[in-house]
């Protein structure tokens, strides 16, 4: 049986590394610009992090009967996304890879994800494991966001998902998203990187 949303531990690394790569390949074949084992390797040394975006602190996850990760999500108000940018330059350094080429790609990504007003909430990722879906997980933590989102006070949710998931622009929209941008990166076309789409649900 799945229960709500619990804690994340630092032993989840592995099979979250995994969730957090599935959930957008493109982004991050081409930020580490890595073989995946060897990216999957790197996220789940930034999921055992004490900070930043990747830390198993700022996941939430869903397991099974066996006490296996399954799902997870990643969501925080607006104003946090600032502190964890500055978290990630910190625990990025840790890494045993080249910093330049890791933080020049980084700079060229962000410019597809548009600045998320300070009374929003966000929601980095959600992902479910691919044996486990189709069977309401996403929709369930999903619900668990909206839920926080407006305990807290706040009146939008957005999210960025990336144009060449229809199954996820989907999922979004059948739940009361609206898209509201569309961003490209001219210097990103080359590596056939798809445009993110911004969505944005009023609570």
């Amino acid at each position: 049986m799945v229960e709500n949303l619990g804690l994340a531990l630092p032993s989840d690394a592995k099979r979250a590394a995994e969730l957090i790569y599935q959930s957008d390949a493109p982004f991050y074949d081409y930020w580490f610009a890595l073989p995946r084992e060897l990216t999957l390797i790197n996220l789940a040394q930034l999921w055992h992090a004490p900070t930043g975006s990747y830390s198993y602190r700022n996941a939430q996850v869903l397991r099974n009967s066996d006490e296996e990760v399954i799902a997870l999500v990643f969501h925080y108000p607006a104003g946090y996304g600032a502190q964890l940018q500055i978290d990630d330059g910190i625990e990025l350094n840790t890494l045993a890879l080249d910093l330049d080429i890791l933080r020049s790609r980084q700079s060229q990504l962000d410019f597809l994800f548009p600045h998320v007003p300070s009374d929003a909430w966000y929601l980095r990722t959600i992902a479910v494991h691919e044996p486990h879906r189709g069977h309401g997980l996403g929709e369930r933590m999903l619900g668990q966001v909206i839920y926080a989102a407006r305990e807290e006070g706040f009146t939008q949710l957005h999210v960025d998902v990336d144009s060449g998931n229809p199954g996820a622009v989907k999922f979004y929209t059948r739940h009361g998203f609206e898209i509201l941008v569309e961003s490209k990166v001219r210097n990103l076309t080359a590596f056939s990187f798809p445009a993110s789409l911004r969505l944005v649900k009023s609570l």
